[in-house]
């Protein structure tokens, strides 16, 4: 298992859904976000790890887990 963890979170903005993909170290979250992310006290840590422009969209409505997240070379 990869130390690391990829989401794909979506957080309301007014009456808009937008999407923003994180990849952070799991040690940087409770144990348990991996299978539980949608837990109030999972919500608010991934929260605190978004750019500071997504975090004042708004909360957090969903957070799907994604295989790998790849940062492509111009």
């Amino acid at each position: 298992m990869s130390d690391e963890l990829n989401l794909l979170i979506t957080v309301l903005y007014r009456d808009t859904l937008l999407r923003c993909a994180l990849q952070c170290k799991r040690a940087a979250l409770p144990e348990d976000c991996g299978m539980y992310p949608m837990e109030p006290e999972n919500r608010k840590a991934i929260h605190a790890l978004l750019p500071l422009h997504v975090q004042t969209c708004g909360p957090i409505v969903a957070v799907e887990k994604l295989f790998e997240v790849y940062v492509a070379k111009n």
